[in-house]
């Protein structure tokens, strides 16, 4: 496989239904048509048109402000005539989007009408320490907090929001508390003539009652995966195009686990984005990984043939499962059907020369070394082993961007304050976690400790190790980073071939990542392994930049 061909451009993101609209449309005229593991809600028929992603309502009337509400809340959405699925929502809805522009103010009131505390965290966005929602901003049930900045230039891009409390993350997630946020430059570089498309991936577990399951076992050591999976909030929806039609289809992977292979019929896939915003020239590649909590922008010139049928689907991806495995890993997963019409072919579209800059940040100030590990018992530290090559992973991907490789003999420290699987306890709603520890750097997330040291304005160079026999998506708060070498299992460092700006990239176990980055704003700016469970388990750490 070429380099190109198998870009890992991992980019989780946000879930889109509707109680009013669009999961209830998609959803309540539909049947079953495959059985479902015991218990579980049955999985509905799909083909329905694609919809567009429910909005927030802007209450301003002052240009360049967005203001408003979200109300995380209790919601019961219609499955069919005699099943609801009862979720937790924004507002009603499922990751609702907020569009904006850069240079406006966002003021947005969280009122808290779950039972437990929660936050808004703004992924991907430029925001002051104050305003990113993270565990130590928790708002209480029954109060409310506002969030207020302002999108500086630069930031434009497709982000999202989503909950970040201290251990209740991931059972919030799964029951659908997530958002997108589409920041808009002031003004776009891509011809009027390209169709673009929001798709937001998510997936759900429903007990046979409609209410969300709880976790199992293998959901807190893997990352949750629901059986049913949503392309905004709808079961592989079709898309009506006429032949030879330009797609900007622009993807957020708000699954709290699952890895997406993304692959489309007799098409190339040209990423002109990643979380970020636009990178300098078109990549072309025949798939795209785009794991949970990154984005992707993707340009698609459709086929000419009329009637045509062309599925984008999920292809099965080895990133280390442990324990039961469910049937759905060795499947294909459809998301969306292009369905081109009986109509004229539309032309081909030229695109500018250069889509977005992407300056190199230069030599560090401060270099850094962030290891990855888990640990259970009466196995090694890592669960599987030291150095041994990943069964999943093969040769072939080399792109410093795609995140497989492996190999290593590094070993890690000890565990600091706060590790240890007793410290996670039974967690929320009688979810039962396994013992095991996700740790950076030796270490499990504690509230009141602080990993590493920095300075606003210097430009940090981080060595990210995943010496663990599983992959992990990497995300940093604050900041974006670039992707600048990889070294893999035979430990050759590669450069990277061209740069993007990240705030999430996938780590192949044994696997280092080069990242350089520079904190704008002072603070706590935490990060850690975007499969929330693993996040949840204590593969977390802060950083306090002065």
């Amino acid at each position: 496989m070429k380099r190109r061909e198998f870009l890992g451009y991992s980019a989780l993101g946000a879930l889109v239904l509707s109680t009013a609209g669009t999961m209830g449309y998609a959803l309540s005229r539909q049947l079953p048509h495959s059985t479902p593991p015991v218990g579980l809600a049955p999985t509905p028929l799909g083909g329905e048109p694609l919809q567009p992603l429910p909005r927030i309502a802007n209450l301003s009337e002052t240009a360049g402000r967005f203001r408003s509400a979200l109300t995380p809340a209790p919601h019961a959405v219609p499955l069919g005539d005699e099943l609801e699925a009862r979720l937790w929502l924004y507002n009603g809805k499922v990751a609702p989007l907020i569009e904006v522009r850069e240079g406006d103010e966002l003021d947005i009131t969280l009122i808290n009408e779950l039972e437990q505390e929660t936050t808004l965290h703004w992924h991907g966005v430029p925001v002051p320490q104050a305003q990113d929602g993270a565990p130590w901003d928790a708002v209480a049930p029954g109060e409310s907090r506002q969030y207020r900045y302002t999108f500086p230039a630069g930031s434009a891009g497709l982000h999202w929001f989503h909950p970040h409390p201290h251990e209740g993350t991931a059972r919030q997630v799964a029951h659908g508390l997530a958002g997108a946020l589409l920041v808009r430059p002031p003004q776009d570089l891509l011809p009027l003539e390209v169709e673009e498309h929001l798709l937001v991936v998510s997936d759900l577990r429903l007990m046979a009652n409609g209410e969300v399951a709880p976790h199992t076992a293998e959901d807190w050591m893997n990352g949750r995966e629901g059986e049913l999976l949503l392309v905004n909030g709808q079961r592989e929806p079709r898309l009506d195009v006429a032949p030879g039609t330009t797609l900007r289809l622009r993807l957020i992977n708000a699954c709290a686990g699952r890895y997406l292979r993304l692959r489309l019929d007799q098409h190339e896939l040209t990423l002109i984005g990643t979380d970020g915003g636009l990178i300098e020239r078109p990549q072309p590649l025949d798939e795209l990984l785009l794991t949970p909590g990154e984005r992707a922008d993707l340009l698609v010139r459709v086929s000419e043939q009329a009637e045509g049928r062309f599925q984008l689907a999920s292809h099965p991806y080895e990133r280390g499962w442990m324990g039961e495995r469910p049937s759905h890993l060795n499947r294909v997963a459809p998301l969306l059907t292009l369905h081109t019409l009986n109509a004229g072919v539309q032309p081909p579209v030229a695109l500018p020369e250069r889509l977005g800059r992407v300056e190199p940040l230069g030599e560090p100030d401060v270099r850094r070394q962030v290891e990855l590990t888990e640990v259970m018992p009466g196995h090694d530290d890592h669960g599987a082993g030291h150095g041994a090559p990943h069964a999943g992973h093969g040769a072939g991907h080399a792109d410093p961007h795609a995140a497989h490789g492996g190999g290593s003999d590094s070993h890690h420290g000890t565990h600091g304050p706060g590790a240890g699987h007793a410290a996670h306890g039974a967690g929320q709603g009688g979810d039962a976690r396994p013992e095991v520890d996700f740790l950076i750097n030796g270490r499990a997330f504690a509230m009141d400790e602080t990993l590493f040291e920095g300075r606003v304005g210097e430009v940090e160079e981080w060595e990210v190790f995943n010496n663990s026999h599983m992959d992990h998506p990497f995300h940093v708060h604050g900041t974006h980073f670039q992707v600048i070498a990889t070294r893999d299992a035979d430990g050759e460092r590669r450069e990277a071939p061209w740069l993007a700006w990240k705030d999430t990239v996938n780590l192949a176990p044994y696997q280092r990542l080069t990242l350089r980055m520079v904190f704008r704003e002072p603070g706590d700016w935490l990060f850690h392994c975007h499969i929330i469970e693993h996040e949840e388990l204590g593969m977390m750490a802060t950083i306090r930049v002065s």
